[in-house]
Formats: C-alpha cells, structure tokens, sequence
C-alpha cells in the first residue's frame, strides 16, 4: 500500500518531495560514484553565483525563490566544502556576500559532462509522460503566485 499516492491531492507536497528526494539520491549516488564531493541540492547555488558573480544571501534566497534558512544551511556547507568565499559587505555589516572559490570554479567545470548527461536524460525522462510536466509546473506556480494555497484554504474555512 502506498498512503501517498493513495491520498492523492490531500499528500500533494508530501508526493513532490517523495519525486524530489527520489532524483537527487540518484543523482548523489552518481556524483559520489565519480568520486565528486558534491551533492545536488548545492547546484542552484553555485550556478546563480556562476552566472552573477558575488550576491548576497538574501539575493541567493529572492532568485531562487527558497527560504532565507535554507539558503543559509547550503551556504554553510558550501563555505564547509570550500566551494565558495564569503565576507561581510562593506556597506552593511549584517550582510554576508559570497562568490565561487577556486575550487568550486574548477568543480563547476569538472562536473560540465555530467550535468550535460543529466539534463539529457531528465529530458528523456520527462518525454515520457503524456504531458509537459515543466509547463505544468509552470502554470500551477504562476497559479500559486496569483493567490498562495495558505489564502485558498483560508478563504473556504
């Protein structure tokens, strides 16, 4: 018997991070395979800075649109495997601001091939459903953003 997918609609979150979970232990199983010390919830983080250059937590967290905490406990590990620096801002203490290191430049580059494979096959993956589920995504986001589940539900009890 599986509850979640029994639940349906009512374990909808609980069955998205079951599907999350799922693809980033595998995907961490090949990384550790290849001898890689990396894991895959750290890859939004270290593309962003990749592409931006130096940003702040805060705007780490308003990019990606992930909660200042958890932003907070990947940079921690970040700063942990020295794949990125980090200092406070000159014109505001309060602020950390954190680039890529040296190593986490050459880590990026070193794991180009497999992420190349990995995005090729989550594409294969995805062709193999009925529907598009990136534009399905998409659209129930787009939804969420007109008006958050947290007022949909308030406003029917």
């Amino acid at each position: 018997m599986d509850l979640i997918t029994e639940l349906g609609a009512l374990a909808l979150a609980t069955r998205l991070k079951r599907l999350s979970e799922r693809l980033a232990q595998d995907v961490n199983k090949i990384y550790k395979e290849l001898d890689l010390n990396f894991e895959s919830k750290w890859f939004l983080v270290l593309e962003l800075l990749s592409r931006e250059g130096m940003l702040s937590i805060v705007d780490i967290a308003d990019s990606l649109k992930l909660t200042h905490p958890a932003i907070v406990q990947f940079v921690d590990q970040l700063l942990k495997a020295k794949l990125i620096t980090a200092h406070k801002d000159s014109k505001d203490a309060r602020k950390r601001l954190v680039t890529l290191s040296p190593k986490g430049k050459k880590l990026l580059k070193d794991l180009a091939p497999t992420l190349a494979v990995i995005k090729a096959e989550n594409e294969k993956w995805l062709n193999e459903a009925e529907h598009n589920l990136l534009e399905l995504l998409g659209q129930l986001e787009q939804s969420l953003d007109q008006q958050s589940m947290y007022y949909r539900i308030k406003s029917e009890l």
